[in-house]
């Protein structure tokens, strides 16, 4: 068996705004499914190869909070830069990161850094050391 990673679908709470959000990192729309009933509407984009489908619905409830503990299920997305903290720099400049946002290493050999889409949803930048 051979799998080939294609995309990640993000539940979002406005399809415009989280689409501005994810054009400032890099993504492209691919393709988009309207649905005539207006429930619902589904967009592709790309970034690279990785592709996200931003799934929109009419009517959505928030994720229950965690009280502490980790909640079940898909805990963030990331990208590989080569530059943490000039990618921070652009990202801050162009209002899609909050300006108290900093990059730490790790024992592992990476420098990362953490923000989140307009969701809720982690982001994460991590660069190989």
């Amino acid at each position: 068996m051979q799998l080939q990673p294609h995309h990640v679908g993000i539940v979002v709470s406005n399809l415009d705004r989280s689409t501005a959000f994810y054009r400032a990192l890099g993504f492209e729309i691919t393709s988009e499914i309207p649905f005539e009933d207006g429930a619902k509407a589904i967009r592709f984009m790309r970034c690279g190869s990785l592709h996200v489908e931003l799934f929109w619905y009419a009517e959505t409830f928030p994720a229950p909070p965690s009280a502490g503990s980790a909640q079940l299920g898909f805990r963030h997305l990331a990208f590989l830069v080569d530059d943490v903290n000039a990618t921070l720099g652009e990202l801050k400049a162009a209002g899609i990161v909050p300006a108290g946002v900093e990059s730490r290493d790790v024992s592992a050999g990476f420098r990362i850094a953490f923000f989140e889409d307009p969701d809720g949803l982690e982001i994460e930048l991590t660069q190989q050391l």
